[in-house]
């Protein structure tokens, strides 16, 4: 029997259809390589988001730590306040060997509270007649004795407001410290004082002291007392500020 020279047509379709699969198949790798890869990618980049987005939280938490720390800071220092409770008024104890300076009496405070006080006014009234002079301890006159005067009612007084000189002052108390001023009356006689502290923050907007100062022939001075006693009728002067007056 004779055997075909060439190949059918059928051989022809076969071989066709196999290099067909063979395109296919590679097709098919090639986009499920890229899958892979696009799937590698993406999981790779969702990955990176949930680090990102981690770390986005972690850091905002944080920021809101240190506000919520910085509020309770501030709130915290919001509520500190100065305080001073009293102003004392005395005369001078000598040191050893130390004579006491004649007609010289010390203003004394502290600042109790748990914030320094600042540009507070500490203004000293005194009787015209008195003469009153601010120095050191020792009695030396302090370069400034500038002044004004006022009028203003003194308990115990009736009638119209007394005249007062008066100097005023800026001062500045840190925590727990105290402060000393000294005022001089060179005469004989028994005079009006009133001090005062100003400063918004303070109580009642700041302590009073009223006192009478005494001094003798040889300067020795007592500090008395102005009691609830002594006045007579309303205190009107506690209530309000200078009067008014101009430069002496």
């Amino acid at each position: 029997m004779p055997v075909a020279s060439h190949p059918f047509w059928t051989d022809y379709i076969s071989a066709f259809g196999a290099a067909v699969g063979i395109v296919v198949a590679a097709a098919a790798f090639v986009v499920a390589s890229r899958s892979a890869r696009d799937a590698h990618s993406s999981a790779e980049s969702s990955e990176r988001t949930a680090r990102a987005s981690t770390a986005t939280l972690q850091a905002a938490n944080e920021q809101l730590a240190l506000a919520r720390r910085e509020h309770e800071r501030l709130e915290a220092e919001r509520m500190r306040q100065p305080e001073v409770r009293a102003i004392e008024l005395s005369g001078i104890d000598p040191r050893p060997g130390e004579e006491t300076p004649p007609g010289v009496s010390r203003i004394g405070f502290t600042n109790s509270g748990d914030r320094g006080l600042r540009d507070a006014v500490l203004t000293i009234l005194f009787d015209r007649g008195s003469a009153a002079v601010l120095t050191d301890r020792w009695g030396n006159p302090a370069s400034d004795q500038s002044r004004d005067d006022t009028r203003e009612r003194w308990p115990g007084v009736d009638g119209v407001p007394l005249a007062f000189d008066y100097f005023a002052r800026h001062v500045s108390v840190p925590v727990g410290v105290s402060r000393l001023h000294y005022v001089c009356i060179p005469r004989a006689g028994r005079f009006p004082i009133r001090v005062k502290l100003f400063h918004a923050a303070l109580p009642g907007d700041g302590p009073w002291a009223d006192r009478w100062i005494e001094v003798d022939d040889q300067g020795n001075t007592t500090i008395l007392d102005v009691s609830e006693e002594s006045s007579r009728g309303a205190y009107e002067g506690r209530q309000t500020d200078f009067d008014g007056g101009g430069a002496t």
